[in-house]
This record gives structure tokens, sequence and C-alpha cells, in this order.
């Protein structure tokens, strides 16, 4: 069984979709989607107040940026690009930025709990599978993550999804993307870089 998510089935399924007209950011939002057809049109929010998660509180996204490296907010801001290469989730990964970005910092803030970088051993393959459409969240889980990083995963970010309505939906609708991204700021030395490295 995988525990890094949730339940993984429904995710190759289509999501009920429940519609608010106007909406166009994500703060304090669910958000369901079609994933067999990931358009700007089909994309409907479920405000909740402020940003308050499933039982009442934001998720912890750590230190702000005026608190974290100067070049830390530059690499966060190449996040997206990177790991959203597939055009039926550019969309998606667009109105998550500021959350999978809320979750970076928590890694950054914690130093990643000192997780060693593995960039020159598997940087080649991790990126080669995140760019590949036929690779889908469970293949990078089962491929890529070590024990140790798994471990980490479910302590800090599938900790807070059980709770947190933001982290939840992006765990459920970009999946590979949060997990390519989460390999790549371990294996950045959480971070050392102002972009995310490829090669």
């Amino acid at each position: 069984s995988l525990e890094l998510l949730q339940d993984p089935a429904p995710m190759r399924t289509t999501a009920c979709v429940v519609a608010l007209s106007g909406a166009s950011v994500l703060r304090g939002s669910g958000v369901a989607v079609d994933q067999g057809n990931t358009t700007a049109q089909q994309f409907t929010f479920l405000r909740s107040s402020g940003t308050a998660n499933a039982t009442g509180g934001p998720p912890d996204c750590g230190d702000k940026y005026d608190k974290l490296p100067d070049f830390t907010k530059e690499y966060g801001a190449t996040l997206t690009n990177t790991v959203c290469t597939h055009p039926g989730y550019k969309t998606s990964c667009k109105v998550f930025d500021e959350t999978l970005q809320c979750w970076f910092r928590k890694m950054v803030t914690g130093h990643c709990d000192d997780l060693p970088s593995l960039f020159k051993k598997r940087n080649k393959k991790l990126v080669e599978d995140c760019n590949n459409p036929d690779t889908d969240h469970l293949d990078i889980w089962m491929t890529h993550f070590t024990e140790a990083e798994k471990s980490y995963w479910r302590q800090n970010f599938k900790a807070q999804a059980d709770n947190s309505k933001l982290f939840d939906t992006m765990n459920k609708l970009i999946p590979k993307q949060l997990l390519c991204s989460t390999l790549h700021i371990v294996d950045d030395k959480c971070v050392k870089y102002d972009a995310v490295r490829t090669q």
C-alpha cells in the first residue's frame, strides 16, 4: 500500500466539481477538476473563509521569504515551470503555485531534516521521469524516493495534508509534480541555488 497519498485511485478519475463563479485565486479554496481535460474553464472553486483548512487553520508554510536566504524566493519561482511540463497540468500548477511554494518554504525552514542530496546519482533519471507523461506519481514514489525520504514525506507533508484542505487537494490533483518538486528541493541541498537544477 502507498502511504504518501491518502487514496491514489481517485486521482485517476474525474473529481466532483462544484462551481463558484468569479473565483480567480486559490487562497482558502478547495479545488476540484476533471483531470481528463484540465483547462482553465473547468477549474471551479469551493471557497472557505480566509485561508482556513479543514480543521480551522492555514497550513504551516514555515518562514516567510524575507526570513529565508535571498535566493530562496528566486528558486521557488522556478518550481512550477520545472515540474509542470505536461500541457494537461500547466493550468493546475498555476493554480497551486502558491501552495507548492508554501510546501517549499516549509521544507527549507526545516532544512529538509538534513536529508542528503542525491543529485549526482538520480538527477538525470528523475528529470526524465518527471517530464515523461507516461510515468505517474506512483512511479516517482517507488523509483526515486529513499526510505528516509518516504519517512520525511509522511511526517511532514502527509501529516499536514490529513488536516489541510489546500495541501490535501494539491496532493490529489498534482501528485506527480508535487513529488518531483520535493526531490528537486532535496537534491538542490534544500536549497543552495537560485533555480531548480535539471542538469
